[in-house]
């Protein structure tokens, strides 16, 4: 079977990706307002395809699930054990966001919501362990690493 994503451009509507599947395609189609819908279809087209409609969270929480994300082999469980109940999670700086514009220092993001900002996802370009002289910018997806109890005061102190 052929793994190889297709993608296909949808003017004034947004991206289309496909790939197949035992018995079947998935497709994606990403909306320019976030917005995706999630098609499987069969491969004889007997059946019309189920459709799936996500929102751009639930989009990248399942991305995250299929990624492997949420799965702990029996390593991450003795990590979990040592460290505590540790959350990895990435947040989006939006153009209104607080954070924007701003450096982690400006924002003393560890003193004030007890998280760890661990990369910056600028596009193509990956910050691992930036500086605190670094400054967000709208559209950054932060990488960050603290209690999952903290999350909520780091999205409402940097990202809005």
């Amino acid at each position: 079977m052929d793994d190889d994503i297709r993608e296909q451009e949808l003017p004034g509507i947004g991206r289309h990706y496909s790939v197949p599947a035992e018995g079947g395609e998935v497709s994606v189609v990403i909306h320019h307002s976030g917005r995706r819908d999630l098609y499987l279809s069969d491969e004889a087209g007997r059946r019309p395809p189920s459709v799936a409609t996500l929102s751009d969270n639930q989009a990248r929480r399942l991305g995250a699930v299929l990624a492997g994300a949420y799965f702990q082999p029996t390593l991450a469980n003795r990590i979990e054990s040592v460290v505590g109940g540790l959350l990895i999670d990435w947040v989006t700086i939006g153009p209104d966001a607080p954070g924007a514009g701003r450096s982690i220092a400006e924002l003393q993001v560890r003193r004030r919501t007890r998280m760890t900002i661990v990369a910056i996802l600028r596009g193509d370009d990956v910050i691992v362990v930036p500086e605190p002289t670094e400054v967000l910018g709208t559209g950054d997806q932060v990488v960050v690493v603290g209690r999952p109890e903290d999350l909520e005061g780091f999205v409402r102190h940097v990202a809005g």
